[in-house]
């Protein structure tokens, strides 16, 4: 599903916010590597290499093989960018294991107009765009498409619809909606008064 990317990371001595703002002025990020029972590293990454591989929906659950100053395979738990001009701030690395299942978010790509859209004029209603999935490390999906060319006025998608291919689980329950149409435009719902 997924493939190893190598990375290569650099030991970090110097912690906190001005030894933070040097590493960005060289071009690094700084990160945080830590789980499977070991204490956690304080790394250096390169910031284009990362800042790269964070803008793909596709490639934010590779695995990265780390070279370097750790040795290992991880995989991007978390990110910080600054909110104005979109710097990456900080990555957090969580270890894996082949053989040890991870919890990883997973975006739902939606493609395709409705048939209720295009032909009974109905509303597409996308409600959920990313979900968690258990799995073991190289069964992570980079993405899960859902073509909804078929799905007609009323009818919804659900998590239970959508194909694992028995290489992962959801982490939700199998009845959530997805993508639903709705209605038609402009329709108001009604609802039959109680009679008094």
């Amino acid at each position: 599903m997924t493939e190893t990317l190598e990375i290569e990371v650099g030991q970090r001595a110097e912690r906190g916010k001005n030894a933070a703002r040097r590493l960005r002025v060289q071009g690094q990020v700084p990160a945080t590597l830590y789980g499977l029972n070991k204490e956690p590293e304080s790394l250096a990454l390169s910031s284009k290499e990362m800042t790269r591989l964070l803008s793909h929906v596709e490639e934010r659950n590779r695995v990265l093989t780390l070279r370097g100053g750790a040795e290992g395979t991880a995989m991007v738990a978390d990110w910080q960018v600054e909110p104005v001009y979109g710097e990456l701030l900080h990555v957090d690395l969580r270890r894996v294991a082949a053989d040890v299942q991870v919890t990883a978010r997973v975006a739902l790509l939606v493609h395709g107009l409705p048939f209720g859209v295009k032909n009974e004029g109905g509303m597409e209603d996308v409600i959920l765009r990313e979900t968690l999935v258990q799995c073991l490390p190289g069964d992570v999906p980079s993405k899960i498409d859902i073509d909804v060319t078929e799905l007609r006025s009323g009818q919804s998608v659900r998590l239970s619809d959508l194909d694992t291919g028995g290489k992962f689980t959801f982490v939700a329950n199998p009845d959530t909606v997805v993508v639903r149409v709705i209605g038609k435009r402009g329709e108001k719902t009604t609802t039959a008064a109680p009679e008094a």
